[in-house]
């Protein structure tokens, strides 16, 4: 139902639209959201978007939460001896799916899920219960130092972070330790992770806002005019933070640019809780509740966080060019990338996407000129849009400087700095008045590393003991292709792909670590898909003569070259992503079961958490379901061949794609292997 809500919301007649008003007849208390989902409930009611009554108990509701998968809600109301929690489907009104026994499993005080749904936290007392959230059977319990009011957790997992209003304690979730505990005079209000879970925030009702890095969680920088500090949001890429200053008012901090904040006010007051949410096309919007509505606004004047996107795109050129390329032999591997000549190629590849993304900056500016200084024999020509350069020009010349207008800047450069604003870091500077081309350069600014410290850089060693596996790999890759085809498994048709790196990160405690990322792909022509890939409505592993060439590959590797990185109890991330194309099913597929039955699998389906649900009992009636089902026999697949796999510490997570477009070469199957903390 809520997805259904949210298209109708959002529909492409909609999409000029800025602002979204949803009227209520009592000012909400408070709102969930989740993706493109959002409730809202006052007194003893919760309500989707548009309005339809989801749940009206006849008791007061403290806190309602969102399952991710947005399948159901779990709510805490007032009763006349303790508050009680219970867990409401979102496809029915009312639709009561567990009732937590509080004789049994204590008092509830605060809930959360997970981002993946596969874990529930329930605080009662000091403890932190934790459960499946389908089964609701108790996995784990832990203590708290005392009855926290409000959890949140990281995306990534790693931390749990309580309070009680006054004392706010991060704990590494995996490891049930404490990394830090604060205690503030003022109320605490509001907590958040980052998206890319960098950033903890704590607001507190004397108008701070202290934003910390989990690496370590020292200040990483602090504000403190954040007015009455009601509730605030980080946007999806970390760049800005929303704060209710009042239940008047809205102010956006741009958190990389202490100089460029906005504000907005709020139709008719109200206002105590805020979210950023997307819709179904991925824009950006700001909801918060108010007097007798829900108000929803997009977010049009948030610029990109461009440093974070070129940092993105610089690591996936630097993998590139780190691979080693056909026919080269270690020692020419060697001294084309060593250390200078990576640190060389980095810059280069950073002013290359630093450049696009700047999109010409110097032929959109207004040009002045400046000072010039004698001692150091530069004039300084400043633009409206950027910072200042300083052009090195001998003083017999500046007489011909006399006209800004009479400057053309040719094959401009541009790299981003620590606050998020571009800057001129080479430029060919013409002068008409004189016919004369001055170079301005300053290609050897301090790098992208800024961001992130050491934290992109890998050892040359590690790089080179990956790219001789990566080799053997590849030639394992070409012996089973060799087989596959002398078999008639497969055919030249069919191109199996595989890929390695090495991936900087750290842990939950802080630590740096570096893990192994191999994957393995294929893509089968499309007019011989049906014969060398799966055929139409088939899913079993030996229905694939591509799939099963493919995880044969991986069984051998992970068997062979591979086998010193499976130790026991390690971690092992397992991304296994289907595609399908947008064929429709029309009269079903018979599911016989073989890989389990499903009831709202947490699943990412197009990048969104959803609910999917696959039984024998009514078949296989959607291509996502189809692309699901086959994922699944490949983790069965794993399961049962791979032998060391189940010595892991292994976590599964399920990715469908559904193309727009027709055609079997549009289906296939990934498997992502993440050995974490690997060397």
């Amino acid at each position: 139902m809520a997805i259904a809500v949210l298209a109708l919301c959002y529909s492409t007649a909609d999409a000029q639209r800025t602002d979204y008003h949803y009227k209520r007849t009592n000012t909400p208390e408070g709102i969930a959201t989740k993706d493109m989902i959002i409730y809202d409930w006052a007194g003893d009611g919760v309500q989707t978007l548009r309005g339809e009554h989801m749940l009206n108990l006849g008791k007061a509701i403290r806190k309602v939460k969102i399952n991710p998968t947005g399948t159901s809600l779990i709510v805490l109301a007032d009763e006349k001896k303790a508050p009680v929690l219970a867990v409401f489907a979102t496809d029915a009104v009312n639709h009561q799916l567990h009732k937590f026994n509080n004789k049994k499993e204590g008092i509830p005080s605060a809930m959360a899920y997970t981002a993946d749904a596969r874990r529930l936290v329930v605080t009662s007392g000091n403890n932190a219960n934790v459960y499946d959230p389908r089964a609701f059977v108790r996995l784990d319990q832990f203590e708290l130092p005392y009855t926290p009011t409000e959890i949140t957790i990281s995306s990534n997992g790693y931390f749990l972070a309580i309070t009680d209003g006054h004392n706010v304690n991060v704990f590494n979730f995996e490891g049930r330790n404490q990394r830090k505990a604060w205690n503030f005079d003022a109320n605490v209000t509001d907590m958040a992770f980052s998206a890319d879970n960098d950033e903890f925030a704590i607001l507190t009702d004397d108008g701070v806002v202290n934003i910390y890095d989990t690496r370590s969680f020292l200040t990483k920088k602090a504000i403190d005019d954040a007015g009455q500090g009601l509730s605030m949001a980080y946007n999806f890429d970390g760049k800005y933070l929303a704060v209710a200053t009042s239940p008047e008012v809205v102010t956006i901090y741009n958190l990389l640019d202490n100089e460029d904040r906005d504000t907005f006010a709020v139709e008719n007051g109200g206002m105590s809780q805020l979210a950023f949410i997307s819709d179904i096309h991925y824009n950006t919007l700001l909801a918060y509740n108010t007097q007798n509505a829900v108000h929803v606004k997009r977010m049009t004047k948030l610029a990109p966080y461009y440093g974070k996107l070129i940092n993105e795109q610089l690591n996936e050129r630097m993998d590139e060019w780190m691979k080693m390329l056909p026919g080269e032999t270690l020692e020419q591997y060697q001294t084309r990338v060593n250390d200078t000549t990576r640190d060389a190629q980095r810059k280069l590849f950073e002013a290359e996407i630093s450049t696009s993304f700047a999109n010409d900056l110097v032929n959109m500016a207004t040009v002045s000129l400046g000072n010039y200084d004698r001692s150091n024999g530069v004039l300084a020509v400043a633009f409206d849009n950027m910072p200042t350069i300083f052009l090195n020009v001998p003083e017999t010349d500046l007489t011909s400087f006399n006209n800004a207008d009479d400057l053309q800047f040719k094959n401009a450069k541009y790299g981003v700095m620590p606050n998020d604003h571009f800057e001129m870091i080479y430029a060919e500077v013409h002068n008409n008045a004189d016919g004369k081309t001055y170079i301005f350069s300053n290609l050897d600014r301090v790098n992208l590393n800024y961001m992130t410290s050491d934290d992109n850089v890998v050892s040359l060693d590690i790089i080179q003991q990956q790219k001789m596996e990566e080799l053997r790999l590849q030639e394992l890759r070409e012996k089973i292709i060799a087989e596959a085809k002398s078999s008639n498994v497969i055919s030249d048709h069919t191109n199996i792909t595989v890929d390695s790196r090495v991936v900087p990160d750290y842990d939950a405690d802080g630590n740096k670590i570096l893990n192994y990322l191999v994957s393995f792909t294929y893509q089968v022509e499309p007019e011989f898909s049906a014969v060398e890939d799966f055929a139409p409505g088939k899913y079993r592993i030996s229905e694939s003569g591509a799939a099963s060439a493919m995880l044969k590959i991986v069984k051998e590797a992970f068997e062979g070259d591979f086998a010193q990185y499976f130790k026991p109890g390690k971690k092992l991330l397992v991304k296994l992503s289907g595609t399908a194309d947008a064929t429709p099913i029309h009269r079903g597929i018979a599911y016989d079961g073989v890989y389990g039955e499903f009831e709202n699998e947490p699943v990412y389906q197009n990048g969104r958490l959803t609910g999917m649900t696959v039984t024998s009992k009514d078949g296989i009636k959607e291509n996502e379901q189809l692309a699901f089902i086959r994922a699944c026999a490949v983790k069965d697949f794993l399961s049962n061949n791979v032998t060391n796999i189940n010595d892991m510490n292994t976590e599964y997570s399920h990715h469908v794609a559904v193309s727009e477009d027709k055609g079997s070469e549009f289906r296939r199957i990934t498997a992502e292997f993440t050995f974490v903390d690997a060397f």
